[in-house]
């Protein structure tokens, strides 16, 4: 019994190994043709919409995206059937939407998206600047007996740094 048992836990693990390397191997071809040079560079064009990361499609960190991988296979697909980089992007735009962009355009409201955050800037450091100015007060002026403290405080600073000979006073 004990080497039956033997035998049988041998073709166990050795059966096991196979199994983990053929799926090791059939992960990393297709991995390989899913990080092909024309995915990530019609990738990093393209939005990642997974919910999980704000990256483009070639950039997506997480393993087995729920969009970011099929998007590959879709650039890959139309890659294949002979596109450029341009009409793949066109025709994913096309279906998908606007949204699919990993940046907006810059012509048409895809421009307005790229002025206006230094718009909103220049008009806030205005809006400031305006209300500073308008509630703006005079300082008040300095009483014998502060500026009696301030000259205390500034003679025992002169004193610490070294800038002045006088011992202050107490």
């Amino acid at each position: 019994m004990p080497q039956r048992l033997r035998q049988w836990n041998l073709r166990l693990v050795a059966a096991l190994a196979a199994v983990l390397a053929l799926s090791f191997v059939s992960s990393s071809f297709a991995q390989d043709a899913l990080t092909a040079p024309v995915v990530m560079r019609v990738g990093k064009r393209l939005a990642c919409r997974c919910g999980g990361c704000r990256n483009s499609v070639a950039t997506c960190p997480m393993i087995h995206c729920e969009f970011g991988d099929p998007m590959r296979r879709r650039i890959l697909k139309l890659a294949q059937e002979g596109l450029t980089d341009d009409q793949i992007v066109n025709t994913i735009v096309r279906e998908d939407g606007i949204v699919a962009l990993a940046s907006p355009p810059g012509s048409g409201w895809g421009l307005f998206t790229w002025v206006m955050p230094g718009v909103a800037l220049l008009i806030g450091f205005f809006v400031y600047s305006a209300y500073v100015r308008r509630h703006r007060t005079t300082p008040e002026k300095i009483t014998p007996s502060d500026q009696a403290v301030l000259d205390r405080f500034s003679s025992q600073i002169q004193h610490e740094l070294g800038e002045d000979n006088e011992v202050p006073k107490k």
